[in-house]
């Protein structure tokens, strides 16, 4: 029998996938459990992309990416944020979740802690363990409005606590933080010396409130921003995103990542550098469908007597189904049995997870009043 790294067979498998696997055997299933979106790459990306790729030019890029990608994200950046940074301070990811993969490599060695929020994104707790480090979570809990108790958290940290990760808007709770909480972790990180790793994977899906990017508080030398291209623009299939990153961490990070990828798809390159020049009033349309599809789903849930967080932004609803007595996964298996729906359990996403489910609202609008027709007519055998 081959030998298996003793830290990859302790990883658990995303709850997340395996709802997905299991969905895929039913073919009228509907689809509520992964965050895609459903709207197709846009046409003006594919258009743009025609006479780039009719030359066949398509080749090995320098690991941090096309100079005029990065070049043109650093003015977009001062043009949108009145943030100003330069195309050097930018880094092309195939994928954000690479980013965050490439953060904790570069930064924790065996043993030093990362702090994590909890419930949070599955990927980000197994990342952690396969860079060597240990998951130190922050709890995010109904009680304080899924915000982080800060007391808590300096009561946890250690000489070994290098970093922190924040998502806002978060997967899967779709809390936006609050300007006061985004200072409160600057000012965390400076009097504990943490790195800062922001994914900002959401950042133009906001329904209430407003986005407050790190960059606002956070001195640059200890932040690396990470920023999606598969949630703004619908391209999640062609595995794109970038990091903002301080001049003395670029070498490093960069290490790590070329002997692991070498570089991000030049194909890919080229439609994220199109898309930057998409029309503001397509990323709303898509944000104000989303924002319809989460009015529909929260308001139809709690009519039907279903305990729910509404979101402040983000592709998620998040249930609380600890009436049921079910564990997540046992009642999200038994929903799609019954009701042929999909939603992600609670427990993939942290300790604190148990008794809630992730329902994704970046569906048509028809199959997400289906699903929760669906949902509801279970709730009585359930």
């Amino acid at each position: 029998m081959v030998n298996i790294a003793e830290d990859v067979a302790r990883l658990p498998r995303s709850g997340i996938r395996e709802l997905m696997g299991l969905a895929l055997t039913i073919p009228d299933a509907i689809h509520l459990e992964i965050g895609e979106p459903h709207f197709p790459t846009p046409s003006f990306i594919l258009d743009g992309l025609k006479e780039f790729y009719s030359k066949g030019d398509i080749k090995y890029t320098p690991t941090v990416g096309i100079h005029s990608l990065r070049d043109k994200i650093a003015k977009k950046l001062l043009k949108d944020k009145n943030w100003r940074v330069e195309a050097d301070d930018v880094v092309i990811l195939p994928g954000s979740l690479f980013g965050t993969v490439v953060a904790f490599r570069t930064i924790l060695d065996p043993g030093d802690e990362a702090l994590i929020p909890d419930p949070g994104f599955t990927n980000h707790f197994s990342q952690v363990e396969l860079s060597g480090g240990r998951i130190k979570r922050y709890f995010l809990l109904p009680e304080n409005n899924y915000l982080p108790d800060f007391e808590s958290i300096r009561k946890s940290i250690t000489s070994r606590t290098k970093m922190i990760l924040v998502n806002t808007p978060s997967n899967p709770l779709g809390v936006v933080f609050p300007e006061e909480v985004m200072k409160s972790i600057s000012d965390l990180a400076e009097e504990y010396n943490l790195v800062v790793v922001s994914d900002e994977a959401y950042e133009k899906y906001i329904y209430q409130g407003e986005h407050f990017g790190m960059y606002r508080y956070v001195r640059p030398e200890r932040l690396i921003s990470i920023f999606s291209f598969s949630k703004t623009y619908a391209l999640t299939g062609w595995r794109v995103g970038y990091m903002v990153v301080p001049k003395d961490l670029l070498i490093h990070l960069m290490k790590v990542s070329e002997y692991l990828i070498a570089c991000t798809s030049h194909l890919s390159q080229k439609a994220a550098e199109i898309a930057l020049d998409m029309p503001e009033e397509e990323i709303q349309r898509m944000v104000d469908s989303y924002r319809q599809n989460c009015e529909l789903c929260c308001s139809g849930l709690e009519d039907a007597g279903f305990k729910v967080y509404r979101p402040g932004g983000g592709y998620y609803v998040w249930v609380d189904i600890r009436e049921f007595g079910m564990k997540s996964l046992e009642f999200c298996k038994k929903l799609l049995q019954k009701s042929h729906v999909a939603v992600a359990p609670g427990d993939t996403f942290g300790q604190s997870s148990d008794g809630f489910i992730r329902i994704s609202i970046c569906r048509k609008k028809g199959e997400i009043e289906e699903g929760i027709k669906r949902i509801i007519a279970a709730r009585s055998e359930l």
